[in-house]
């Protein structure tokens, strides 16, 4: 008697093979389809545990933080400085226009126009509405909303929304939105004013040559007469004759 014929299909490559059955079996098929896996809260667990408290992995990056922005903890030696909630202790006015030389030592702030010298070794804030015509050098923090017509060389320097420089810019450290205009020429490193090689070290300016001594014959000291010419002695002269 020929063997009964399987009513349904092998099972595909891979497939699991828990309920096998004989050919002896009640049963027409050789084996029995597994069951389809369960997608449930398995699942959902999982996901829970590769990402706790956001649907996905995507979701939990984009919700995540930037460290540039995080928080740096509660100890205020670790804040950073922020020159904006400072009380400047000078400040040019919108409407008022400034010529001359300019000294301050904190915090000053150009909402107006400005001409001439700064001297100072502070920090200097121009808004949207400031203008300032002259170089500033030495200062620590620049943030310039405005317009700077001169080179500026400042420790720090931060240009917002629409500023303008037109000059040279020396810092060790730069912030530009890209909506800045800036024509003229950069040097940022963290050894500026000076200037850093190729091998991120810093390049010492050449030593100054010092000038050729010219070799000058030494005059005679005061002291000392000068050496007294021989002179020769004439013959004594013949007695006259009587």
């Amino acid at each position: 008697m020929p063997p009964p014929v399987p009513s349904s299909k092998p099972s595909k490559k891979g497939r699991s093979t828990k309920a096998h059955r004989t050919p002896d079996s009640p049963d027409s098929s050789f084996e029995d389809a597994p069951p389809p896996p369960v997608r449930g809260s398995g699942a959902n667990a999982v996901k829970q545990m590769s990402s706790p408290g956001f649907d996905d992995d995507e979701d939990f990056s984009a919700r995540r933080p930037s460290p540039a922005y995080s928080d740096v903890g509660d100890d205020p030696q670790h804040e950073p400085k922020n020159i904006l909630e400072d009380v400047p202790e000078t400040t040019i006015g919108e409407n008022v226009k400034v010529t001359g030389n300019l000294a301050f030592e904190k915090l000053l702030r150009i909402d107006g126009s400005f001409e001439g010298q700064l001297e100072s070794e502070g920090d200097l804030i121009i808004g949207r509405s400031g203008t300032l015509i002259g170089d500033v050098a030495g200062m620590g923090e620049l943030i310039i909303d405005g317009k700077v017509q001169g080179n500026l060389s400042a420790a720090k320097i931060e240009l917002r929304a629409k500023a303008s420089v037109f000059g040279n810019i020396i810092c060790r450290s730069l912030t530009m939105d890209p909506t800045c205009v800036v024509v003229g020429q950069m040097n940022i490193n963290p050894f500026a004013p000076g200037e850093i090689g190729t091998d991120l070290k810093e390049v010492k300016p050449p030593e100054p040559e010092k000038p050729a001594e010219e070799k000058t014959e030494e005059a005679p000291k005061a002291d000392e007469a000068p050496a007294e010419e021989k002179k020769e002695e004439a013959p004594p002269a013949d007695p006259p004759a009587e």
